[in-house]
Order: structure tokens, then C-alpha cells, then sequence
């Protein structure tokens, strides 16, 4: 008879139960009103002085925030992570969409459509 460890009856239907698999509870999905309402909060800071060269001052995410709350009184945004994430996130789609619109022959259509035109050449 072969023991496997102290206290152990032979059992191993403990080791065949599985966990389900839930989804990924970090991520957010942003539905678009409170993508909107981040825009405006971050074109408000702009007017009202809140960007420089550099950036924006400290303390822009929780002023973001308190827009956010103005407009979705029972959200659960926070500054970190969700608004800096999401920030984060454009930035990097901004830097791929400019990467890919400074080569040679690539540029927006002329429909007004908003899709990218790459020349065969």
C-alpha cells in the first residue's frame, strides 16, 4: 500500500476539483458616455489652465474623478487605475495610429469615414 503523506486518506477527489474560471475581474470595459465624459473633463482642465508643456499639474486625476462622479454618481472609477489606465491606453493607440499615418502613402480616406487609405505603390 503506497501512503501519499500524512493524514491522507488515498482521496484524490480533492485534486480533480476545478475551480471555474472566471473572467478577468482587473479589466474594466468603459461603456462611451463615460468615455465622453472623460474627454470634456480632460479638454476642461486644458481651458482652465491645468496643462502645461509638460503635462497636466498634479492633482488633474482626482479632478477628473469628481467630474466623473458629477456625471455617474454611482460609478466605481477611481484615479488609479481606471482613469490613468485609460489614458494610458490612448496614448499607446495614439503613437501606433501616428507610427502607421507617418509612413509613405498612408493617410485617411476622403470619405469621412475615418479609415485608413494605403497607396498600392
Amino acid at each position: 500500500m503506497v501512503s501519499m503523506g500524512p493524514g491522507s486518506n488515498g482521496d484524490n477527489s480533492k485534486l480533480l476539483r476545478r475551480r471555474p474560471i472566471r473572467g478577468d475581474r482587473s479589466r474594466r470595459s468603459w461603456p462611451d458616455k463615460e468615455e465622453a465624459t472623460l474627454i470634456v473633463a480632460l479638454k476642461d482642465l486644458v481651458v482652465t489652465g491645468w496643462k502645461s508643456d509638460n503635462g497636466f499639474r498634479s492633482g488633474y486625476l482626482t479632478r477628473i474623478e469628481d467630474a466623473l462622479k458629477r456625471d455617474f454618481p454611482n460609478t466605481d472609477l477611481r484615479a488609479q487605475p481606471h482613469i490613468q489606465s485609460k489614458i494610458t491606453t490612448w496614448k499607446k493607440f495614439y503613437s501606433t495610429l501616428a507610427m502607421i499615418l507617418d509612413q509613405s502613402g498612408v493617410g485617411f480616406n476622403n470619405h469621412g469615414d475615418y479609415k485608413i487609405d494605403c497607396d498600392d505603390d
